[in-house]
């Protein structure tokens, strides 16, 4: 008989392709602009009504029934056209592991948010990235012809992370017409209240959507709900029903279902849209602030400005982390910032003029 080596446990070959997280550092004393999350604390009313359901933390469930409630009354929906997760990042994870067999393609614009190789590839699905364009927005053409037999969902980030680059209407109108029924039109708008172009496609509030389009929020954005996970998906009862049976039972806690319950009512998303006016001001201000300066700053839809600035992106990342900031660099593409306080952004200005200027001089 054959002797049997046993090397110990042995991980599948395709968590070699998936990045180990590693959290973020953030020394302190500097601005840390580089994770896209809500530089302001949590909104007038929203702790007391977390903390509501704080002597209730040994029980399962919660009010999951009100948080559907506010959401679908939020978005023109019913009651059956949401599903809760733990974040919108779960919910990926569900939708693609929900529909895709070992093997199945799962297509997306490249660059965007790195957490759609990894839902792939925890259900066995070939992450297909398609190039974006020069200016970073979706190259729907391509993904229409990288679209096979095994194809089974497309992700569009829109905005996009981290270009801010949405999706227009008339390439949400080529998807929808040319895309198999089959496949599921993922539209992860994690930053969509940000947005504001007329010609930019936001499913969010749409209730006239096909039924292979499927939309996802988060809470970690604009509502400043990061350290909870809350997030949801709208989309037909049938596609709600067949996702909700992969997701796991009691992930959305309590303290989140509450979070969004009062972040959806009437109250909560006046003080939200308050405060992302506030922030696509200061984004808006920032951008016309390099732009004047000549930098080639991009018009972004999201909470954050991008600079792509291509091979010299990890250059101007150590330039602006000499002043105190903290942002995201992309090597070989650009850098993304966070829009923060006015100072912080005042600061981030000057950092990046002061290396715009030595690098043209």
């Amino acid at each position: 008989m054959a002797e049997i080596v046993d090397d110990g446990v042995q991980f599948r070959r395709s968590l070699e392709a998936v990045p180990a997280f590693r959290r973020a550092l953030f020394p302190e004393g500097r601005i840390r602009a580089g994770l896209n999350e809500s530089h302001l604390p949590p909104i007038e009313g929203l702790l007391e009504a977390i903390v509501t359901e704080v002597p209730l933390l040994h029980r399962y469930g919660g009010p999951g029934e009100a948080a559907i409630e506010a959401v679908a009354e939020a978005h023109g929906r019913d009651v059956d056209e949401v599903l809760l997760g733990a974040g919108s990042s779960a919910l990926i994870h569900t939708v693609i592991g929900s529909v895709c067999e070992p093997g199945d393609e799962v297509l997306f614009s490249w660059l965007t948010f790195e957490g759609y190789l990894g839902a792939c590839h925890a259900a066995g699905a070939v992450p297909v990235p398609v190039p974006w364009t020069a200016e970073g927005g979706h190259d729907v053409d391509a993904l229409l012809a990288s679209v096979t037999e095994r194809t089974r969902v497309v992700v569009i980030s829109t905005p996009n992370n981290p270009s801010g680059t949405p999706l227009w209407r008339t390439q949400f109108d080529q998807l929808a017409a040319q895309l198999p029924p089959r496949v599921i039109i993922l539209l992860d708008e994690a930053y969509s209240e940000f947005g504001g172009d007329p010609d930019a496609f936001y499913g969010t509030m749409r209730t006239d959507l096909p039924e292979n389009a499927v939309v996802l929020k988060t809470l970690s954005k604009a509502c400043g709900l990061a350290s909870l996970r809350a997030g949801f998906l709208l989309g037909a009862p049938r596609i709600v029903d067949g996702v909700s049976r992969m997701r796991a039972a009691n992930a959305v806690s309590r303290l989140a279902q509450a979070g969004m319950a009062y972040c959806y009512s009437p109250v909560g998303r006046e003080l939200i849209a308050a405060r992302v006016d506030a922030i696509v001001t200061e984004r808006r201000r920032i951008e016309d602030a390099l732009q004047q300066r000549g930098i080639p700053a991009a018009r972004s839809e999201g909470n954050f400005v991008w600079l792509p600035a291509g091979e010299r992106a990890l250059e101007l990342f150590t330039h602006v982390a000499d002043a105190g900031i903290l942002a995201r660099a992309y090597e070989g593409y650009g850098l993304r910032y966070t829009v923060d306080t006015v100072e912080s952004n005042d600061l981030f200005v000057e950092a990046v003029a002061g290396w715009w200027t030595a690098r043209s001089a």
